[in-house]
């Protein structure tokens, strides 16, 4: 599910870069030195733009800034809370089980603060520009957000998988017996 809502926040940067001011992130050098011209209009790509083509990028930004910090109702929380209770249905519960357990939680909290955080400097603090987005863009990104959704209406199967998985690294025994028979 991480996989899957980093994917579509890689693609989505580029989309919102495009709104950024030529060289807003280069401190001390001005566009002037490397010869661009302020004045010359940048080419569009072809295709028609999306209305409301911010909200749409805010959208998508709040889904993948939830889903890799593991809330509700997204995949990544059913995994959080799959993990939380494998670690407390171990009895007792270890001082390393209860380090993971806040590493877990502590982790999740400060990626939505940071995501937050970097979400209203993107698409509050500053006056942007309106991105041209054309929408085989914007589709790429939500194909992979619905992928995301999918994952979580279909927990149940890939939860099985997982427990599956994992059964066989820890008795891998029947796995060897089935690749190398025993003689």
């Amino acid at each position: 599910a991480s996989t899957l809502g980093v994917a579509a926040l890689f693609l989505l940067v580029e989309l919102v870069q495009r709104a950024r001011a030529l060289g807003a992130d280069i401190l001390a050098v001005t566009a002037e030195e490397f010869g661009v011209d302020d004045d010359v209009e940048p080419e569009e790509a072809p295709g028609p733009a999306i209305p409301a083509t911010m909200a749409l990028l805010g959208i998508c930004f709040v889904v993948c800034a939830l889903l890799l910090a593991g809330l509700p109702p997204l995949p990544a929380f059913l995994a959080k809370v799959s993990m939380l209770s494998g670690i407390l249905a171990a009895q007792p519960v270890a001082a390393e089980a209860w380090t993971l357990l806040a590493a877990i939680l502590v982790t999740g909290l400060a990626s939505m603060i940071a995501m937050g955080r970097m979400g209203v400097g993107l698409f509050w603090a500053e006056v942007r520009t309106v991105p041209h987005v054309v929408f085989v863009e914007m589709a790429a990104i939500a194909g992979l957000l619905m992928l995301s959704m999918a994952l979580t209406l279909g927990a149940g199967p890939a939860m099985h998988y997982l427990d599956e998985a994992a059964r066989a690294v820890h008795a891998p025994q029947n796995y060897i017996n089935t690749v190398l028979p025993p003689r």
